[in-house]
């Protein structure tokens, strides 16, 4: 019996599949090592996520509600596993690379899942392996895999739900709309673009359901119905969960668009009116929007229309429905960010529509997949039985497209990311490390990101403070970064601390002697600091005394300490 356990154990970690993992974890860990230590280029946003997580753990007020509610919890809770082993290795925050390990496992999961789908719709070994490979080596999927941003962890339940929404489409496997069903409830707990999905999902596992079953039609009404219901209830029960706890705890159902903190609140503070403020391409004309966003997606995935026009003939030339399953997931979450940036209720990022590369991948899948309905076992049989000249020519032939169809979109997406007008984040963020010339005053001082950090976090380590003494919103930039590389992070009073309100109204009755305070432009407007004491930044507002300026680049903006003297009166 231990024998044969052994065997199948040895079957599986040498299985296909566990080779495509295990490679693609080996690299995004060398790219997630070069970023964090030889680069040292941090995205603010992953790191704002990460120490989301630190809070809960480590910090003044350590309690499970201090991981906020602007952004979706999902991403900060996996971080909070390697965060756990902070006090062995402090790099896994300081480096953000708890964040980075996340994202890693996630991208590589994702990757596994391509392939799974891929081998489940009879596509040959060769032609399967080169579309993964096209997809876990594309620039965008490289560069995501290491940053510890929520892309991978959205990528990985995004495409999880379509390969088992699939299998359920072509076998009527209950068991796989179920893993479905909660893989999209767990990628709503990461990102909002689930809920595009979701409806998309919902519309086409009723119509399956319904088309696929005979009898009356009030039975089949009744029994697709039962499936969406299956297919749907895990999404709603994370949606009302989420949103009703962080009612009871903030006052605020959807504080990630209503809260001073939320992303409208941040466009009214930029004073954009959504437009994209900081690289200045968009147009006012709805039809500038869409050929700008048109050429976008055309970077990732430049035969895309063709192969979605493809797909859709050979899926009504064969009744086969396969492809309308990455067109309603994937697309639909790439639809929720193309209708917010429409709408200008999203600020331009080349990563929000990075579903388009796994999309493509899919529909690849989808175009060359098995006939539906035919027997796997007698076609294995076949397989075998082909003579061998006839077996490498259909193994060429499918790999031959599969180059054709995708293989542009690597030096594409390459290029869209170097390009200042579409992946400007990118761009600033990598610009410095890979290039260090030619560069603008941005890149320059995104570059030196980690080294703004490092001023203002040793300037308070070397203070030597008890806890509780510095009173700042982690809202504004760089700030989270600064809190997790502190010698005591516990010296800092945050939002997230639940006296944080009453402590910021009266500092030195609650124990704070000092307010760390940025300059009131752009999205620091909205911090609590600058709203309690408007004047706070420029001279004091009559209780506090400049103890030091902080000038910390375009990236960071710049940071005054104050040391409060007396009680003062509170504005907000």
């Amino acid at each position: 019996m231990q024998v044969g356990r052994f065997t199948r154990l040895r079957r599986r970690l040498t299985s296909e599949a566990s080779i495509v993992f295990a490679l693609a974890c080996g690299i995004y860990l060398v790219v997630g090592i070069l970023l964090d230590f030889k680069y040292e280029s941090f995205n603010g946003d992953a790191m704002a996520r990460m120490a989301n997580g630190f809070y809960v753990l480590y910090s003044r007020d350590p309690h499970l509600a201090a991981i906020g509610f602007v952004w979706n919890p999902l991403q900060s809770v996996l971080d909070m596993v390697p965060l756990l082993f902070y006090h062995a290795w402090t790099p896994l925050a300081t480096h953000q690379f708890a964040g980075t390990l996340v994202s890693v496992a996630c991208m590589a999961g994702a990757v596994y899942q391509i392939r799974c789908a891929l081998f489940e719709w009879g596509l040959g070994r060769s032609t399967r392996l080169i579309l993964t490979a096209l997809f876990a080596l594309n620039p965008m999927i490289l560069y995501y895999s290491g940053t510890g941003m929520s892309e991978a962890l959205y990528l990985f339940t995004l495409v999880a739900t379509t390969r088992y929404l699939a299998r359920w489409l072509r076998h009527g496997d209950i068991r796989s709309l179920v893993y479905s069903a909660i893989s999209l409830a767990l990628c709503y707990l990461d990102r909002n673009e689930a809920v595009v999905a979701a409806i998309f999902g919902s519309l086409l596992v009723f119509g399956a359901s319904y088309l696929r079953r005979e009898g009356y039609s009030g039975t089949r009404f009744r029994i697709a119905l039962g499936d969406v219901t299956i297919f749907v209830a895990p999404f709603v029960t994370s949606f009302i969960g989420w949103a009703t706890t962080s009612y009871v705890i903030t006052g605020e159902a959807f504080a990630q668009f209503s809260s001073q903190y939320g992303t409208t609140a941040q466009l009214q503070a930029i004073g954009t009116s959504g437009q994209l403020y900081n690289i200045g391409l968009r147009s006012k004309a709805l039809s500038g929007e869409i050929v700008f966003e048109f050429h976008a997606l055309e970077y990732l995935a430049p035969l895309l229309p063709l192969i979605a026009v493809l797909g859709l003939l050979k899926a009504w030339r064969r009744h086969d429905p396969l492809v309308l399953v990455p067109l309603a997931i994937l697309g639909g979450g790439l639809a929720f960010d193309v209708f917010g940036f429409f709408t200008g209720s999203l600020l331009w990022s080349f990563r929000y529509v990075i579903a388009t590369v796994p999309l493509e991948i899919l529909l690849v899948g989808a175009l060359l997949a098995r006939e539906p309905g035919r027997d796997e076992g007698a076609a294995a049989a076949r397989r075998r039985q082909r003579p061998f000249s006839r077996g490498w020519a259909a193994a060429i032939a499918g790999g031959t497209v599969a180059l054709a169809l995708v293989g542009p979109s690597v030096p594409t997406t390459a290029a869209g990311m170097w390009n200042p007008h579409v992946g400007w984040q990118e761009m600033q963020l990598l610009g410095y490390s890979v290039f260090h010339r030619h560069l603008s005053a941005l890149e320059r001082d995104f570059g030196a990101h980690y080294e703004h950090i490092r001023e203002l976090s040793d300037y308070i380590s070397n203070m030597h403070l008890p806890n509780g003494q510095i009173i700042v919103d982690n809202s504004s930039g760089c700030v989270p970064e600064t809190i997790v590389n502190v010698t005591n992070p516990q010296v800092f009073v945050i939002p997230n601390d639940r006296d944080y309100q009453r402590t910021l109204a009266d500092p030195l009755t609650f124990g704070a002697h000092y307010i760390l305070v940025p300059d009131s432009s752009g999205t620091n407007r909205n911090t609590s600091t600058v709203r309690a004491y408007p004047s706070l930044y420029q001279d004091g507002a009559g209780f506090a005394s400049l103890v030091h300026s902080f000038r910390l680049g375009l990236d960071c903006g710049d940071f005054r300490l104050y040391r409060v003297n007396k009680h003062p009166n509170f504005a907000g």
